[in-house]
């Protein structure tokens, strides 16, 4: 294992936002800074072409956030240089001059500890100090493989991409640094039966290098007899079933329709019903739910948010009981709770929200064969296609790739697809019945609030049995 190596550019950047801060301690009643270097690149590959581009996530710059009177500002920049301290001072002194003039909230000044902290995750194979022919070499093997892996593989696609993270957070108090690299990969197979194509995919994730190919490639075989059965798939015949979700469909349940709706941002709004049931019941008591960037070690996994907020685990259902939402500093404020350390940014240039981390439903005590066994006739959903938040009004719409029907405890061979997911979301929760004993998260994919500001998270769980009208 090898320690991700720190940012040039933010070592080299630090003193100066440390005088920036000295300088503007006697204008603002508080200021910090974040600043981000974040750099990355995605590969992809199938038989007919193959790219290199960088990475949406790549990032480098810095924001200050400012209080006065109780009003909070916010002056993002990407050009200083050393020697540039006073010249940054001055344009956040003319902009504060500008904008506090408008009526905004009035928020207290944060309470810091004195703190420092400077963290180094590992990786087993550093990706950004491998040249590309090699990692194209690797991705080449993996679709050459997949495609000898069905006869109705017509074409596959494999992707590899990575990010490293850099972040600083500085303050009067606080100085602390983070970083890490997490990398996510694709394996989409395509395959064909006559005039009928169906696609389908597998995917890994974390706080890993370029080892993570292997997982991927341990996948393969799975992937393409799944994807080759939804060439004979039918349609469900439109009803409630008996459902046992894996990790990928668990996961998806946990994030959409759960997650978004407690996010303490939308509590302020009135756009959550999550507000309103705080110390009710929202699930059988076999069901707790957490959302946190540690221990969980996983892609939405950090020490501190974009707030300087030591990163957090918090418990939101305890044995079906909604006990708390998550927070950034100000919704936080707002809902007379304390920062939970979900505070995040898309970029510097965007504004702080409400943000997941590491989403997912605990584990309990059941196995899959005993939960297969107490099926009398339902279906195993697998592979998530899509799904949308819901908070105000906590339905469910979410759509699985595949199901496999289950009558007396085995598996008939009957294949559904797709699979539509609906109804409200306590009702579901109150259905579960028996919850495996293993933890599995997936962070492949990014996550958007509303139709815009996309943070990385991963979500997940064990293997649940439930009931869930499907159509």
């Amino acid at each position: 294992m090898e320690n991700v190596k720190d940012s040039q550019f933010l070592n080299l950047i630090e003193k100066e936002l440390i005088t920036v801060i000295k300088i503007l301690s006697s204008s603002f009643d508080y200021i910090s800074i974040l600043g981000s270097d974040i750099t990355g690149f995605k590969y992809e590959y199938s038989g007919q072409s193959s790219s290199l581009t960088e990475s949406m996530w790549a990032d480098r710059g810095f924001v200050a956030r400012i209080y006065k009177f109780g009003k909070v500002l916010e002056y993002s920049f990407n050009n200083i240089q050393p020697g540039d301290a006073e010249t940054v001072s001055k344009k956040i002194i003319q902009f504060s001059e500008n904008a506090l003039i408008n009526n905004f909230h009035i928020y207290p000044v944060p309470e810091e500890e004195p703190q420092s902290f400077s963290h180094n995750e590992n990786v087993e194979i550093d990706p950004s100090e491998i040249d590309p022919e090699t990692v194209f070499s690797e991705l080449k093997n993996i679709f050459k493989e997949t495609m000898d892996s069905g006869k109705s593989v017509f074409n596959a696609r494999v992707v590899f991409e990575w990010s490293k993270v850099s972040k600083i957070f500085l303050s009067s108090k606080k100085k602390l640094k983070q970083n890490y690299i997490w990398s996510q990969s694709y394996l989409i197979p395509m395959v064909k039966k006559d005039d009928m194509v169906k696609v389908i995919y597998a995917a890994e994730s974390g706080l890993k290098g370029m080892e993570l190919l292997r997982d991927l490639r341990n996948q393969i075989k799975a992937t393409v007899k799944d994807g080759e059965s939804l060439l004979n798939a039918q349609s469900v015949v439109p009803g409630e079933y008996e459902v046992i979700c894996t990790p990928d469909i668990t996961g998806l349940i946990a994030h959409e329709a759960f997650g978004h709706g407690v996010e303490m941002d939308m509590f302020v709004k009135n756009r959550a019903l999550g507000k309103d049931y705080i110390g009710k019941q929202v699930a059988s008591p076999l069901v707790n739910m957490r959302d946190g960037a540690i221990p969980e070690r996983h892609a939405g996994s950090f020490h501190f948010d974009d707030e300087g907020t030591a990163a957090g685990n918090t418990l939101i259902i305890e044995n079906g009981i909604l006990k708390r939402g998550i927070s950034d500093l100000h919704s936080a404020f707002s809902q007379k709770t304390k920062p939970t350390g979900n505070g995040r940014r898309q970029s510097y240039k965007n504004k702080t929200y409400t943000r997941m981390t590491n989403t997912y439903f605990e584990p309990g005590n059941d196995n899959l064969e005993s939960m297969l066994a107490s099926v009398k006739h339902g279906y195993l959903l697998d592979y998530t296609q899509s799904g949308m938040e819901d908070p105000k009004n906590w339905g469910l719409q979410a759509i699985a790739i595949l199901g496999k029907e289950i009558k007396n405890g085995k598996f008939t061979g009957k294949i559904i697809s797709p699979v539509i997911m609906t109804g409200y979301v306590p009702d579901i929760l109150k259905n579960t019945t028996m919850i495996g004993d293993k933890l599995e998260l997936s962070g492949s994919g990014y996550c958007g609030k509303g139709w815009k500001e996309f943070v990385k998270v991963s979500s997940g769980g064990p293997y649940i049995k439930t009931r869930i009208r499907l159509g």
